[in-house]
């Protein structure tokens, strides 16, 4: 997958907007959000790395 694909990269975005909100605020709600936003860009781009 190319790291520069647009929907990627909106992905991404989103990810990381769910992560500030967890961080912001931690419970189990934003916790499944940010679960399943991982798990939308694992099918999406399989193989892809989030230690990047």
């Amino acid at each position: 997958m190319n790291a520069d694909h647009p929907v990627l990269n909106a992905l991404l975005e989103q990810l990381r907007s769910l992560n500030e909100q967890y961080s912001q605020f931690p419970n189990e709600i934003n916790r499944y959000r940010v679960v399943r936003q991982e798990r939308l860009i694992a099918q999406w781009a399989p193989g892809f790395s989030f230690a990047a």
